[in-house]
């Protein structure tokens, strides 16, 4: 049902006045500036076809079709900004499918965005988004002992609880599905292990920087130590500045662009001083944030990283000098899911499998529809579970199609949503970065490792 704007008179106590802070002005700057992407949609739908939320709630504003309609209405003064419309606009995983098939090539990721950060600005915001984003997020300090009272709190508590435990019913008070399979939270994170600066032994071929990402360095730490064996075994310097911290996507996507651009400006200062010859990343939403999010949703006309950022499967192909060897690996059955941010987001499809296949003892098997989205989305899978969960189940069966003993992919958050629509399926396969299965084929971190970090002269 359309929503159309109504003046207070028309809506007696019901007024705009209720469902904002204040009353939005009738222009909206964010939707005026991409009005001109919205005027060339063709209204063709091409976008259902694609879409995974629209193939879960059967819905027109699940696909981009819908949503440009909505934001259109909005910027023609037909609809306000309504509790409904910030709803539907909510319902997208940024998984950029509808770009790809679009054939007039409309930027929906730009649309959809612009249209929450009028809903975040001029609009009421959940309050423990708003403290996440701007407490947590922005003072990257606070994250590491958080994370770490988190890791306490699984690992002493939530792991000995039952299932119909009266604690797990609790956590869907805080949007949380009690049934599925939560990240586990290190004890220490990356940062807590390694200096700031890590050095081969012998002479360094180039000088890489390391973008961990809040994941890799608060959950996964595995993956960055993956990340870190293989370019000190590529004989690269490894640097992993302390002033970084998360890359924004999380943010600015859900409309807080003024805390992203704080964020994305923090990560731009923190590899400045260093003469970098690359930045690399194990994240595929890092990785796209790094290299044009940052100038094209907020704004930077100068980013300082752009340029030199590569996702880990692209800089091994381009720069990795050693082949693949070893006994590190038992014989494993692997298949690959594509990340969204990495494939359509990067254009990054090739490389993945072209190292799985050079791994020895690696038996690479293709699954159907390897490319769909996962149905991870970042905060999506948490703030839809029930959609997300859908969607995942969908990749489940492509996945044990396959009969592969584990499924690969490139970006932890995609981890994070195959972990646990398998195991809600019931499925064997374990769930593994491409970065763990490379390192397996290059020798163990204190055999690259100088002995001596260069800050604080602390050991490894």
């Amino acid at each position: 049902m359309i929503e159309t704007s109504q003046t207070p008179s028309q809506t007696g106590t019901g007024t705009q006045l209720d469902l904002f802070k204040q009353a939005a002005p009738a222009n909206y700057s964010a939707v005026d500036a991409i009005r001109s992407e919205i005027d060339r949609c063709l209204k063709c739908g091409l976008c259902r076809s694609v879409c995974p939320v629209f193939a879960e709630i059967l819905d027109e504003s699940g696909c981009a079709r819908g949503k440009i309609a909505l934001v259109e209405g909005l910027a023609d003064g037909d609809l306000v900004l309504s509790s409904i419309f910030s709803d539907r606009l909510s319902k997208c995983l940024n998984c950029k499918s509808c770009m790809e098939i679009c054939p007039s090539g409309i930027k929906v990721d730009e649309i959809v965005l612009a249209a929450r950060a009028e809903i975040f600005t001029r609009g009421k915001f959940p309050f423990i988004k708003r403290f996440i984003f701007r407490q947590l997020l922005r003072r990257g300090r606070l994250l590491p002992p958080i994370s770490k009272l988190i890791a306490f709190i699984e690992r002493k508590i939530l792991r000995c609880l039952p299932p119909s435990s009266p604690y797990r019913l609790l956590l869907p008070i805080v949007k949380i599905d009690k049934n599925r399979t939560l990240p586990i939270f290190a004890e220490r994170t990356l940062m807590d292990d390694f200096g700031e600066i890590l050095k081969p032994k012998g002479k360094p071929r180039m000088r890489i920087g390391f973008f961990l990402g809040c994941s890799t360095n608060l959950i996964y730490t595995n993956i960055g130590r993956a990340v870190i064996r293989i370019l000190l075994g590529e004989q690269f310097e490894v640097v992993t500045p302390r002033k970084q911290g998360c890359c924004g996507v999380p943010v600015y996507t859900s409309g807080d662009r003024r805390t992203g651009r704080e964020l994305a400006l923090k990560n731009i200062r923190a590899f400045e001083p260093y003469a970098l010859d690359a930045i690399v990343t194990a994240c595929a939403s890092c990785g796209r944030a790094l290299k044009t999010d940052y100038e094209t949703i907020l704004g930077f006309r100068k980013n300082a990283l752009g340029a030199k950022v590569y996702d880990l499967n692209e800089f091994l192909m381009k720069f990795g000098k050693r082949r693949l060897c070893g006994d590190g690996l038992n014989p494993i059955k692997v298949t690959y899911h594509d990340p969204c941010h990495l494939n359509r987001g990067q254009g990054i499809t090739e490389q993945p499998r072209m190292l799985l296949q050079a791994i020895p003892n690696v038996s690479f098997v293709e699954m159907e529809e390897a490319t769909r989205c996962c149905g991870g989305g970042g905060l999506f899978s948490f703030t839809h579970y029930d959609i997300a969960r859908e969607i995942g189940r969908r990749k489940a069966g492509y996945i044990a199609a396959t009969e592969a003993d584990a499924v690969a992919t490139s970006c932890p958050s995609c981890m994070m949503q195959l972990e646990d629509v398998l195991r809600r399926s019931g499925l064997p396969q374990r769930v593994v970065h491409i970065a763990e299965l490379i390192a397996a084929c290059y020798p163990p971190l204190e055999e690259s490792l100088e002995p001596v970090s260069i800050r604080g002269n602390q050991k490894i």
